[in-house]
């Protein structure tokens, strides 16, 4: 009987019908979908009823480190109150958006604010979108430009970063490219860092290129990457705040280097990163986690920069100083979030900050109600 079955958390495959056993407040259901309809059957109930996705959503059981996948959006702790709602919550009002500074402050001008160009993108300032992946994973790619359609983000400024795979970045051809470009010791890499090579390449060549075209602001995604409800405006709210309190430059005017690195807290006179999604549910100290409605902050990490590398901006200024660093000493071989845990302590330049709540998450670390099969793969893994 269904009833007896332990509670679980993967799915279990019955001919076309997949059957997910999620935890929703009291009791247990289990969510059957076919055919793209969805239904819930109570446990051990032979009656069955329809409920909307929305209603679903509303019943699971959230936490601080349960996330949950639909249709390309993430639902978080820190989203459960946007479920069927026309707008963001009011705690990110505090974040204004330049029409709202303007109406707080009647003796302001608008010309006085500083706002986005025209992008391609659609994503304020984001003047290209850099994807992480590989060719035959096309069932991301779907999801993905799926999940950017839907929160008005235009997939035709995406540039797809296939280049590299475990044999083209282990080829005695590219050897001594690879080598050069990350400045590695000369020695050869083992088998965990053959498999780690081609997804590095591609974070390490993003970075090179945005230096190099001078991108004032490149956001840089992993092809699994999730966006949480209302993801453009909190990223816009994000962005004025960053740059009305001085910590992000788009005018491409760099902090210069010093003998000694920047402080740990230094908010100003610095080359920005900014991480904008997180994994194993590392949030800044100061963000309220245990509040589902906390307040969101930006926070300086200079000494423990990442929070995994599959969401997050670089402006041309920090592109080029993380290219510096690289050059700066031989490295021994990291995987693309321990090196930037590498390069941003040792660079005068470079910090980081860390926006919570995160606005992305990585699809092979939620409970993805769709099923994608690609989420359950760790990609760099693969032997192609």
């Amino acid at each position: 009987m269904l009833c007896c079955l332990n509670f679980t958390h993967t799915p279990i495959f019955v001919s076309h019908i997949y059957i997910v056993i999620v935890p929703l407040a009291s009791p247990y259901y289990i969510f059957f979908t076919k055919s793209n309809k969805l239904c819930l059957n109570q446990t051990c109930d032979s009656g069955s009823f329809k409920f909307s996705v929305n209603k679903l959503l509303l019943n699971l059981n959230f936490s601080i480190d349960r996330i949950y996948h639909h249709n390309g959006i993430a639902y978080d702790y820190y989203s459960r109150n946007d479920i069927e709602q026309a707008k963001v919550g009011d705690q990110w009002k505090i974040w204004p958006l330049p029409n709202e500074i303007y109406q707080i402050q009647n003796n302001s001008s608008m010309n006085d604010i500083e706002t986005s160009p025209f992008v391609p993108s659609k994503l304020l300032f984001v003047d290209k979108i850099y994807v992480m992946t590989d060719p035959r994973l096309t069932e991301r790619h779907a999801n993905l430009q799926k999940a950017l359609s839907r929160q008005g983000i235009s997939v035709k400024s995406i540039e797809w970063r296939m280049k590299w795979n475990l044999t083209t970045c282990n080829s005695i051809s590219s050897h001594s490219y690879v080598y050069k470009r990350l400045n590695l010791k000369n020695k050869p890499l083992n088998k965990q860092q053959q498999r780690k090579c081609a997804v590095t390449m591609e974070h390490v060549d993003a970075w090179y290129e945005i230096a190099e075209r001078k991108i004032p602001l490149g956001l840089i995604l992993e092809d699994d990457a999730i966006f949480v409800p209302f993801f453009k405006e909190k990223f816009a709210r994000m962005i004025y705040t960053a740059i009305h309190s001085g910590a992000l430059r788009i005018n491409g005017t760099c902090a210069k280097s010093n003998e000694r690195p920047i402080s740990d807290n230094e908010w100003i006179d610095q080359n920005p990163m900014i991480v904008i999604g997180t994994c194993f549910n590392f949030h800044g100290q100061c963000f309220q986690k245990i509040f589902s409605n906390a307040p969101p902050i930006l926070s300086t990490h200079k000494s423990n920069p990442s929070r995994c590398t599959h969401a997050y901006l670089l402006t041309s200024c920090s592109a080029q100083a993380l290219v510096n660093q690289i050059q700066a000493q031989n490295n021994d071989f990291w995987p693309s979030d321990f090196m930037q845990n590498m390069l941003f302590p040792l660079s005068s330049t470079l910090q980081s900050f860390w926006m919570d709540p995160p606005l992305v998450y990585q699809g092979n670390q939620v409970f993805d109600l769709d099923n994608l099969s690609s989420f359950r793969e760790q990609t760099y893994m693969s032997n192609r």
